[in-house]
C-alpha cells in the first residue's frame, strides 16, 4: 500500500505540473503527458478525468481540433464537478473556434452554471476567462469587461491577475479603440513575471491595433521579434494575428515586396484556420497594396475577394449574434425554472402553515403561480421578439440587412402581374477606408449611422433600404419609373455630399456613388447585377456620381 501510494503522489503532482504548465510551456506539459501514458492504470478515476483534460488541451493548442473535441466530450458524465467544467470550457473555446457558436455559447453557459457551486477560485477565474473571451467574439464588450475584471476578482494569483488584464485591454480596445497605460504596464510585467509568454505576446498584438496606424515602424519590429518565440508556443491562431499585423505594418511603410508576400501567407493561412475576420482585412489590404503599385487587375480581383470575404464575415456575425441570444434564452429559461421549482418549494412550506385558513391558502398560492408564470413568458417573449428584429436588422445603422432585402424584394418582383416598373439603387461610400484609418473605426460607425438617417429622409413609405455590406447600401423603389429613381437617387446623392458629421472636435464630410437600375420584368439578382454594373462605372468615372444601367429609355449617365 504505501508503495501505491507514493505512486499516486508522484503521478498526481506530474499531473498538476502538466496542467499548470499547458499555457505557459506546453512543450513541457506535452512531455510529461506522453510519459504518464504508460501509467494510466495506475490512476484513479479522478487523476485519469484530469489526465484526459490536460491531453485535449494540448491536442487544442496545437489546432488538431477533432481529437481534442472527442477527449473533452467523452468528460461529459464525469461524476468531478471540476473536470466537467474544465471540459466545457474547453469544449466552448473550441466550437467557438470552428464557427459552431451554439454549441459555444451552450456549453459556456453549462460551465457558469456548474461553477456556481463551485468553490476553486482558479476554476472560477477559468471560467470567467472563457466567458469574457466568446463575449468578446459576439461583439458584447461591456459585459466581456465585467467577466474579465471578475477574473483577478475571485483569484490573486500571478496568473489570472495577468489574464485579467490582458483580457480587460482587449475589451477597452474593442470598445474605444484605445487603452489605459498604466493597466497596459501592469498587464505586461505581470504576464512575464507569471511565465505566460503566450498572454504576453497577444498583449502585444492587441496594441498593435492601436498603433498601427501612428507607428507601424513600432508594430513591425515587435511582431518580428515575437514570431519565434510563436512558433516555438505551436499556437497558430497567435501566429497568424502576429503576421497579419506584420504585414500591415510593412504595407504601411510602403515596403510592397514584402508586405505582398506576408499578406499573401496570411490570407491562405487565415482561409486553413477559418478565421474570417482576419481573412476579410487581408484581402482589403492586399486590395489596397495593388492599387499603389498600380496593379489594377490584381486590385480588382483582390476588392472582389474582399467584398465576398466580409459578406461571409458579417453573416458569421450575425450567426455567432443569433446564437449568442439564443443560449442566453435558453439560459435564462433554465434559471427561470430553477427559480420556479425554489417558489414551489417555498408554497409547499407555507401551505402547511395556511391549513387553518384555506381559502388565504389558496389565493396565495394561486397568485404566486400566475405571478411566476406571467414572469416567465414576459422574459421569453421579450427575447424572441429581439431575436426577430436582430435576424432582419443591421445592428449599426437600424436599416434592414442584406439578407431580409433579398428576401423581400424578390418576393415582390416575383408576386407583381404587370404592375409597371420598379428600380434599384446600389450606392457606395467613396473612400470609406480613408475615413476609417484617419479618424478611427467610432468614426466610420458614426459615418454610417448618419447616412442610414439621412437617407431615410429623402424616400417614400413604401421603398424598402438596406445596408448591403460594409459600407455598401441598396434602394428599392416599387412602382418607380426610371425617371423618378433617378431624381431620388440625386437627391441622396446631393443631401450626402452636403452632410457635415461632427466626431469629436472635427468634423466629416462624404459623398457616394450611385448606381441605378429599372425593369418590368427582371428577376432580383438580374436587376442587381445591373445596379451593381452601373455602381461599378460611376467609381470608374470619377466617383460621386449617378450612373444608370442602359436601357430602352435611357443610357448613359447623369447628375455628373
Amino acid at each position: 500500500m504505501p508503495a501505491l501510494l507514493c505512486a499516486n503522489n508522484n503521478i498526481q503532482s506530474q499531473l498538476d505540473l502538466a496542467e499548470q504548465g499547458r499555457t505557459g510551456t506546453p512543450q513541457q506539459s506535452q512531455h510529461i503527458i506522453d510519459q504518464l501514458a504508460l501509467q494510466t492504470e495506475q490512476m484513479s478515476q479522478q487523476q485519469l478525468h484530469q489526465y484526459t483534460f490536460v491531453k485535449s488541451y494540448l491536442f487544442a493548442i496545437k489546432g488538431e481540433l477533432d481529437a481534442a473535441i472527442e477527449l473533452a466530450k467523452s468528460l461529459d458524465d464525469s461524476p468531478y464537478s471540476e473536470s466537467r467544467i474544465k471540459a466545457n470550457l474547453l469544449l466552448a473555446n473550441m466550437y467557438e473556434a470552428i464557427k459552431q457558436h451554439q454549441l459555444a455559447y451552450s456549453y459556456l453557459y453549462q460551465a457558469l452554471q456548474d461553477a456556481k457551486s463551485n468553490s476553486d477560485a482558479n476554476l472560477s477565474a477559468n471560467v470567467y476567462t472563457v466567458a469574457t473571451q466568446l463575449h468578446i467574439s459576439a461583439g458584447v464588450y461591456d459585459k466581456a469587461l465585467e467577466y474579465a475584471q471578475k477574473i483577478s476578482e475571485v483569484s490573486d494569483s500571478a496568473r489570472n491577475k495577468c489574464i485579467s488584464e490582458v483580457l480587460q485591454v482587449h475589451a477597452l480596445v474593442r470598445l474605444g479603440q484605445s487603452y489605459p497605460d498604466k493597466l497596459l504596464t501592469s498587464a505586461k510585467q505581470g504576464c512575464w513575471q507569471a511565465n505566460e509568454p503566450l498572454m504576453a505576446h497577444t498583449l502585444e498584438q492587441f496594441k498593435a491595433e492601436v498603433e498601427i496606424y501612428t507607428n507601424p515602424t513600432a508594430v513591425k519590429a515587435s511582431m518580428q521579434a515575437m514570431l519565434p518565440d510563436l512558433q516555438k508556443i505551436g499556437f497558430p491562431y497567435a501566429i497568424l494575428r502576429a503576421r497579419y499585423h506584420l504585414g500591415y505594418a510593412q504595407l504601411q511603410l510602403e515596403d510592397f515586396p514584402a508586405a505582398e508576400a506576408e499578406l499573401q501567407q496570411v490570407q491562405q493561412l487565415a482561409q486553413r484556420l477559418r478565421d474570417s475576420r482576419i481573412e476579410n482585412e487581408t484581402l482589403l489590404l492586399l486590395a489596397q497594396l495593388y492599387e499603389k503599385t498600380d496593379n489594377t487587375v490584381a486590385a480588382v480581383a483582390a476588392y472582389k475577394q474582399h467584398i465576398a470575404a466580409l459578406n461571409s464575415y458579417i453573416d458569421e456575425f450575425k450567426q455567432r449574434s443569433v446564437a449568442y441570444h439564443l443560449a442566453q434564452a435558453d439560459f435564462m429559461e433554465s434559471e427561470n425554472k430553477l427559480a420556479l421549482l425554489e417558489n414551489k418549494n417555498k408554497l409547499l412550506q407555507l401551505e402547511s402553515q395556511l391549513q387553518k385558513d384555506e381559502k388565504l391558502k389558496t389565493l396565495l398560492i394561486s397568485f404566486a403561480l400566475l405571478t411566476l408564470l406571467l414572469l416567465v413568458i414576459y422574459v421569453l417573449n421579450s427575447k424572441r421578439v429581439a431575436l426577430n428584429r436582430l435576424a432582419t436588422t443591421d445592428f449599426l445603422t437600424r436599416l434592414f440587412n442584406r439578407r431580409y432585402f433579398n428576401e423581400a424584394v424578390s418576393k415582390h418582383l416575383g408576386n407583381r402581374r404587370q404592375q409597371g416598373e420598379c428600380s434599384l439603387i446600389v450606392f457606395d461610400i467613396d473612400l470609406f477606408k480613408q475615413i476609417n484609418d484617419q479618424y478611427g473605426h467610432a468614426a466610420g460607425d458614426k459615418v454610417l449611422s448618419a447616412i442610414a438617417q439621412c437617407c431615410q429622409e429623402q424616400i417614400r413609405q413604401q421603398d424598402i433600404l438596406a445596408r448591403i455590406g460594409g459600407e455598401e447600401f441598396a434602394l428599392f423603389l416599387p412602382g418607380c419609373a426610371l425617371a423618378d429613381a433617378e431624381d431620388i437617387a440625386e437627391q441622396c446623392r446631393h443631401s450626402l455630399e452636403q452632410l457635415v458629421i461632427p466626431f469629436e472636435d472635427q468634423h466629416i464630410q462624404i459623398t457616394a456613388s450611385f448606381g441605378v437600375a429599372t425593369s418590368s420584368n427582371a428577376d432580383f439578382d438580374s436587376l442587381l447585377k445591373q445596379a451593381d454594373d452601373a455602381l461599378y462605372r460611376a467609381k470608374t468615372g470619377g466617383r460621386n456620381r449617378i450612373m444608370v444601367y442602359p436601357t430602352a429609355a435611357s443610357k448613359g449617365s447623369s447628375f455628373g
